[in-house]
């Protein structure tokens, strides 16, 4: 499926509060700071304040941000001559070229940092440092622009770093972390990218004033581990970024942080969630008047009901994105976005309408072959007429000398021939990218038919555990039956017989030997009976059938706990009207969790518990113990019962999450979806 990765791109690029700001707001903001300068005596300091008025209009206004440098350079007089000054002016007006001239811009650069180099006086030091690294990441980012994104890391790795960190700036270090480890994600240089995000996350840790950078930290950071599916640790980086929304809920950066929030909970396949986040992200996005950011959330929500695989929502999502992508000029962005509303078309059996969308989606991969054939004409065409130039000047020269004629001639056709090679090369690169395109989708089909089955056995295997379990809880209630009405019956009856015996000896006779051993007998009996009802119990608790769930998990507690062990459970808004199937599920289900817990974790507490809400049935059992690897030997056996859990869990299609590391504990939190 096509992704919108141009869309997606320029959102990170946009993202700032003044983009929601209108051109009467940004006007009204510059013409306000401007004012406040002017009430600056010191002409130095105000000349630095116009350079920074520069700076804000070089995004919006070039020539307004070039009479603010003019004007800063009147006030600085003498002064503008410096070497340090100097630098300071080609430094903003590099950032005047950045957008429309990069070619300027880096020249600018360069002279600026030459001149910050040298000859700068002790008081400005810092200061030239500074800006000399705030260069080097322009120019940086310039270069990456031109597609040479390692270059760029060089940049920040071996010029912009160790000049913040020589003057102790530990702010601007964060920030460029932040850009290597970008840089990085978007190279798919995952790993490293991780490394670089947790090196800024450490430098602006506790920071005052650094929330902002935080937020957009733990944001990008999640996005990278969700890049590189380490799901656990993009969701502790998620809640990280949420307590710090906390502190600053105007945050330009929400809308960025809802869509990776919504993106976690895809994975997750909690759907709800996902499209809450989407929701928040999208509203976000309309506040700020980001149309770009606007599409790349609704595409997001697209994908997230394809997954769903409920093409209607999916196609509602489509047509909203369709206005967005039309307005822009990207033939790129409208051939993703035309081939999805066909694809989806035809999922919902609107046939006439998917041949639309693939006519259109057509076309513009007619225009961009077009476009492609047209550049290669008209290089040919060029090649083709000076050649033809050549040719006329060696005729006019040449009117008495056959031998320039033969060289013309010869000149003529090696062109012919180089044209034609050319054409064959290109006939030959387009017929193997078919040939390697139809292979890859035979490839893909054969992975789905693989997948396919793998499904399919996967069911079998369900129904196969799940009859299973159906006939051993069957087998358990009737051995229970049996135990408890039968043999219990029968002991009970003995014991009642032995009593009385006893009793007819006692008033007979005073106590003698035999009639001891006889009381020893009969409370051995009493034994027997007790023992004989908790495995009845056991294997079918009668308090599960007739006292509901929460008295029958209250009394496994109970049944279970040792001294060294102490199991405390908790419910909330449990019902008593569950399927019984239901019933014995989840009750096995804890009994297993407990019962590995207490052979195997050498936990001292235990807490279970259980909830419903929201039209979900949740399970939670924690211990303190000494956990172990889930990524171990032992665990890949599930030679410790999980085996049991996990097949219960999906025949009740439900969700399992393992949270636990050697010395750490164990939690398990389990997930229904009830029956409406």
């Amino acid at each position: 499926m096509y992704k919108l990765g141009i869309l997606i791109a320029s959102v990170l690029l946009s993202i700032t509060q003044l983009f929601a700001q209108t051109k009467e707001e940004l006007q009204h903001y510059g013409d306000s700071l401007y004012r406040q300068l002017q009430h600056i005596d010191d002409r130095e300091e105000k000349a630095l304040a116009l350079l920074d008025l520069s700076f804000f209009w070089s995004d919006y206004d070039a020539e307004k941000a070039r009479q603010y440098v003019a004007e800063s350079e009147k006030q600085l007089g003498d002064k503008s001559s410096t070497n340090y000054y100097q630098g300071l002016l080609h430094f903003y007006r590099a950032a005047i070229h950045f957008d429309i001239d990069p070619t300027t811009s880096k020249q600018q650069y360069m002279q600026a940092d030459s001149l910050l180099r040298k000859d700068i006086p002790a008081k400005n030091s810092v200061s030239a440092t500074r800006y000399r690294a705030r260069l080097w990441g322009s120019y940086g980012a310039l270069v990456q622009r031109e597609g040479k994104a390692h270059e760029y890391v060089q940049v920040l790795l071996e010029k912009v770093i160790p000049m913040a960190r020589q003057i102790g700036d530990s702010t601007l270090m964060g920030n460029n972390y932040q850009n290597v480890a970008m840089a990085l994600m978007n190279l798919e240089e995952y790993d490293k990218a991780n490394t670089y995000y947790q090196n800024a996350l450490d430098l602006l840790k506790g920071r005052a004033g650094a929330e902002e950078q935080r937020l957009t930290l733990f944001v990008n950071a999640a996005r990278n581990a969700l890049f590189s599916k380490q799901y656990s640790y993009a969701r502790s980086l998620l809640d990280s970024a949420d307590n710090t929304v906390k502190s600053i809920p105007t945050s330009s950066y929400l809308p960025i942080y809802h869509n990776v929030a919504g993106s976690y909970w895809e994975t997750q396949r909690n759907f709800d969630l996902a499209n809450f986040h989407f929701e928040k992200a999208l509203a976000g996005a309309k506040e700020q008047h980001n149309n770009d950011m606007a599409a790349s959330i609704l595409f997001s929500q697209f994908e997230a009901f394809q997954t769903r695989n409920q093409p209607a929502k999916a196609m509602a999502k489509l047509r909203e994105v369709l206005p967005y992508v039309q307005q822009q000029a990207s033939l790129k962005n409208k051939q993703m976005v035309y081939y999805n509303l066909a694809h989806t078309a035809s999922q919902l059996g609107k046939h006439e309408e998917a041949a639309k969308w693939y006519k259109e989606h057509k076309l513009i991969v007619d225009t961009l072959l077009t476009d492609k054939g047209e550049a290669l004409t008209l290089e040919l065409e060029k090649k083709y007429q000076t050649a033809e130039k050549e040719n006329e000047l060696l005729r006019v020269k040449a009117a008495n000398q056959q031998q320039q004629l033969a060289i013309q001639r010869t000149r003529l056709f090696a062109g012919i021939f180089l044209l034609t090679t050319v054409l064959l090369a290109m006939l030959s690169y387009m017929w193997y990218t078919a040939l390697k395109n139809r292979k890859r989708l035979a490839a893909q089909k054969e992975r789905l038919l693989q997948e396919e089955i793998k499904n399919s056995k996967q069911q079998e295997k369900l129904k196969l555990f799940n009859a299973m379990l159906q006939g051993q809880e069957r087998e358990r209630s009737r051995i229970a039956r049996d135990l408890h009405d039968g043999l219990g019956g029968m002991l009970a009856g003995v014991k009642l017989k032995l009593s009385a015996v006893a009793n007819r000896e006692a008033k007979a006779q005073p106590q003698t030997a035999s009639s001891m051993d006889l009381y020893t007998i009969i409370n051995q009996m009493d034994h027997s009976v007790n023992e004989l009802r908790r495995i009845a119990r056991n294997m079918m608790p009668e308090s599960l059938l007739y006292m509901g769930l929460e008295a029958s998990l209250q009394d496994l507690c109970n049944a279970m706990a040792q001294p060294q062990t102490q199991i405390d459970f908790q419910a909330a808004n449990l019902r008593t009207d569950y399927d019984q199937s239901f019933l014995i599920a989840v009750y096995r289900i804890v009994q297993e969790l407990l019962t590995n817990a207490v052979k195997h974790s050498d936990a001292s507490q235990i807490w279970v518990q259980c909830s419903e809400g929201d039209g979900h049935f949740y399970i939670s059992v924690e211990d303190n113990g000494k956990g172990f690897d889930p990524h171990g030997e032992e665990t890949k056996r599930e030679g410790i019962g999980l085996s049991n859990i996990r097949n219960r869990v999906e025949i009740l299609n439900g969700h399992l999450e393992v949270d636990t590391a050697i010395g750490k504990g164990a939690s398990f939190h389990i997930q229904f979806k009830l029956a409406e």
